[in-house]
């Protein structure tokens, strides 16, 4: 299944003070990781609100920092629990947040071919 092709701009200073909030401090070295551009991981024509993977949480690993908008819409960050669900060609978790739009990541690509045949 395609992945949607939506995107955001991510304001630096918005996800700096959204990474503070959560874990209280950042090493100036770990900001270099950090996106100025989010897009969407979900699959195409989801419902509801975008959403990008921005941070993990030194403190909380079970959780990240996703962006989270709607087309023409603010940027705003939230803290989301991991998806988790096994199954990917590897076994591999899904690496979506819990309770995101069906189907998980290992079903996903953004390689329009994907679907031709």
């Amino acid at each position: 299944m395609r992945q949607c092709q939506a995107t955001a701009v991510v304001p630096p200073e918005r996800l700096l003070f959204a990474i503070l909030a959560g874990q209280g401090r950042v090493l100036s070295s770990e900001l270099e990781y950090a996106t100025a551009r989010a897009r969407c991981e979900l699959p195409l024509h989801h419902p509801g609100q975008h959403a990008d993977h921005v941070w993990d949480w030194n403190h909380q690993p079970t959780h990240a920092l996703w962006a989270r908008w709607t087309t023409g819409g603010t940027t705003r960050f939230e803290s989301l629990p991991w998806c988790e669900t096994p199954g990917g060609p590897d076994a591999d978790a899904c690496t979506l947040y819990r309770d995101h739009p069906h189907p998980h990541s290992w079903t996903l690509t953004d390689d329009p071919r994907s679907e031709a045949a």
